[in-house]
């Protein structure tokens, strides 16, 4: 036996640490043991022989492996098989037009709306992914822009197809929409039950007054307010639905009034459905000591009744979904992407565009650069973070040099580590 490379072993006071990123286990215990334990891990045997049902606790979890396994090959098979499941996630943009001209957004907000013949085909392309391509579910995902600005001409109709054709084929499927949430009024409400809409991905830009300077429009007094007051309502339709709010963040807007705005709108009966995940703005810079004032912001989350995410870590051994053999994004023009967070979105040779069969077509060795495993470089495979990073974004696929994405992120791991395993045990208390 041999202790697996993949221990995450972390001191803060008095305290040790534990944390398996292949298994995703966790413990922790008086720091004088933790050391303890820690040394006797190079010499298995010898912890067996001292005490055989810890041993055991760490074998079946993961921090301790049989000699001959291999977990660099245990991660790519992982890898693999993940990228390869036939549950389809399609992204569908109605257009790339907003009604919000956020000041950060990567996306040039072209007046656009899908046609009823691209409409036709994307039908099509859900008829061949279930007749021809056998999926075994489809997850249907609207993006833009903002894709409710064409609720009624484009998302309801080709929802209202996915489900028909999803029951008569057997499949489960699932309705979700990143949105803005200012369209998701009360007139549409029964319609989001009805198409089986069970998950939102809404952002806000900090408090209110925050908020509304980034987000705002003629006759609106509150993008804010109404914001909420609409998740409000459709978390009231259905026990069903969720919603991942996120807190995009800067220097200057990372104030903790917020949670005091927000409970003054959602209700204690409904935050539970809610998923607090703060994220930097893109163009801030990198600033791992903010991990404080993220930490604290999400304690007054939990605290008053929202689910947080404290570990914003790779947990399937998948890059990014746009890595996925099963996924793709369909444009408002027919036009077929991998990444929608890149200018692929406006080429005039798009990687990808849709046939009349519903089939794609894809560029040429755009499909073999893209799925290339921007892990298998000799940084990452020698990291012990690999597994809950997985390398490199797949959308740099025409960039030959290597970048570690943590570099690129505010997230101090070890602090993460050590602050969800904290919570996780105070659930448990």
């Amino acid at each position: 036996m041999k202790a697996s490379k993949y221990n995450y072993i972390l001191n803060k006071n008095n305290l040790s640490y534990w944390y398996n990123g292949i298994e995703h286990t966790f413990f922790r215990l008086p720091i004088d043991l933790g050391e303890k334990i820690k040394e006797l891990i190079t010499t298995p045997a010898i912890l067996l022989s001292l005490n055989e049902a810890f041993y055991n606790k760490l074998k079946s979890n993961g921090f301790i492996i049989e000699d001959n396994i291999d977990e660099l090959n245990i991660i790519r098979a992982k890898y693999e098989e993940e990228i390869n499941k036939k549950d389809y996630f399609l992204i569908v943009l109605p257009t790339l037009n907003c009604n919000f001209k956020c000041w950060y957004c990567i996306q040039n907000h072209i007046p656009s709306i899908m046609s009823a013949n691209t409409i036709d085909k994307v039908k099509a392309h859900i008829d061949y992914m279930i007749n021809t391509k056998h999926i075994k579910s489809l997850h249907l995902e609207w993006f833009g822009g903002e894709p409710f600005m064409f609720f009624q001409k484009v998302i309801k109709p080709i929802s209202q197809y996915a489900i028909e054709q999803c029951t008569k084929a057997n499949l489960s499927f699932y309705n979700s929409a990143t949105t803005n949430g200012y369209y998701l009024m009360p007139a549409v409400l029964e319609d989001l039950v009805l198409l089986q809409f069970k998950k939102f991905h809404i952002t806000l830009d900090g408090p209110q007054k925050i908020h509304d300077r980034v987000k705002f429009q003629q006759g609106c007094p509150s993008a804010f307010q109404r914001t909420l007051q609409n998740i409000e309502n459709i978390l009231n339709i259905s026990i069903d639905i969720i919603v991942w709010l996120r807190i995009n963040y800067t220097q200057e807007s990372l104030d903790d009034v917020i949670v005091e705005q927000i409970n003054g709108i959602i209700s204690p009966v409904n935050r539970s459905r809610v998923i607090i995940n703060p994220k930097k703005v893109w163009q801030e810079r990198v600033n791992k000591s903010i991990f404080k004032e993220t930490s604290s912001l999400l304690n007054k989350f939990e605290k008053s009744g929202y689910k947080v995410v404290r570990l914003d870590v790779i947990n399937n051994f998948v890059p990014c979904y746009a890595s996925r053999k099963y996924y793709n994004a369909i444009n408002y023009n027919g036009d077929v992407v991998k990444c929608t967070a890149n200018d692929d979105l406006y080429a005039k040779d798009a990687p990808g565009h849709l046939n009349g069969d519903g089939s794609i077509a894809w560029r040429k060795d755009f499909k073999v650069k893209f799925c290339k495993k921007r892990f298998e470089n000799d940084i990452c495979l020698n990291c012990n973070y690999l597994p809950i990073c997985m390398g490199m974004c797949p959308r740099d696929y025409n960039k030959e040099e290597f970048y570690c994405k943590m570099d690129n992120s505010d997230i101090n791991i070890k602090n993460a580590l050590i602050n969800y395993i904290d919570s996780e045990y105070e659930k448990n208390k």
